[in-house]
């Protein structure tokens, strides 16, 4: 059996949320939590996730802000894929509960670019490495 971690490496540790951005099938584009969201994902080396992120700024026009959004669960990596699978052990949306978040992933220099198809829409979430 191949190791779930291969390829983890490069996600590990914090990174801040920079953009979430929904695009609709008829191409227009929304971002979910407003023009400066805020959150953080962290990955730890011993295969744990854990997502938090939350409305900031202003949201666009017509559009109301999601609140927040929590989860966190076990990692499996799909490194020929360049696919991350989140395994929600709890979430603050009962949708999420005991689901496998699938997201596309990749890494440029300090900027971690997750991906998922929802809905119809596609999604993607810019976070960085920002350091304090």
């Amino acid at each position: 059996m191949s190791n779930p971690l291969e390829g983890y490496e490069e996600l590990i540790g914090a990174w801040e949320l920079r953009s979430c951005t929904s695009t609709l099938p008829d191409g227009s584009k929304r971002h979910m939590y407003g023009s400066k969201p805020k959150g953080v994902i962290m990955y730890t080396p011993d295969g744990w996730m854990g997502c938090h992120m939350a409305g900031g700024g202003e949201p666009d026009p017509g559009e109301t802000m999601t609140g927040r959004t929590g989860y966190y669960g076990p990692v499996v990596m799909r490194p020929a894929d360049r696919v991350v699978e989140h395994h929600v052990r709890d979430s603050s949306t009962d949708w999420m509960l005991g689901t496998v978040q699938e997201r596309g992933y990749r890494v440029e220099g300090d900027t971690l670019i997750l991906s998922a198809e929802m809905n119809g829409n596609k999604i993607e979430v810019v976070w960085s490495r920002d350091r304090v």
